[in-house]
């Protein structure tokens, strides 16, 4: 099968946007890390994580101007798209403040799980955009929880 050119720039967006999430889970796995470089390591993906859950919220409020119109726009839906933003900084503030373990992975990886399941029951969003997002999210969720694994079992 071959993608179109929009399909593909898309895709390969998306897989561009995976590389931190596996990169960081990556290097906190590596026997040679040390627990400084673990820390940061952990600490950047943890904020990587906050941002794109912050940008997929902002993606729902956006559909949801373009289908309801700008003065129309539903309560719950604008309430819920900004709960992305709020649980990636709740998390990184978490991580920053001390919980930098892995509970803050765990909530991460459930956090972008469920965004993802959202997003792809998502109505107005395009077929093709609900299935790159939730595979995009549950690939960004394993990574995640790869990096509590990390903690858990080194």
């Amino acid at each position: 099968m071959r993608l179109s050119g929009n399909l593909a720039t898309q895709l390969a967006l998306t897989l561009a946007g995976l590389v931190p999430f596996i990169a960081g889970a990556a290097v906190m796995w590596l026997p040679q890390t040390g627990p400084v470089l673990r820390a940061q390591a952990a600490l950047c993906l943890l904020v990587y994580a906050g941002m794109i859950l912050s940008f997929a919220g902002g993606v729902r409020w956006g559909a949801g101007i373009h289908a309801y119109g700008e003065a129309q726009l539903r309560t719950p839906l604008a309430a819920l798209s900004g709960l992305g933003a709020l649980a990636g900084w709740g998390l990184v503030l978490a991580g920053v403040l001390g919980a930098l373990d892995w509970p803050v992975f765990a909530a991460a990886a459930a956090a972008h799980a469920v965004h993802g399941v959202w997003d792809a029951c998502g109505a107005g969003l395009p077929i093709w955009f609900r299935r790159l997002r939730l595979s995009g999210a549950l690939a960004a969720a394993t990574a995640l929880a790869a990096a509590a694994g990390a903690y858990l079992f080194q």
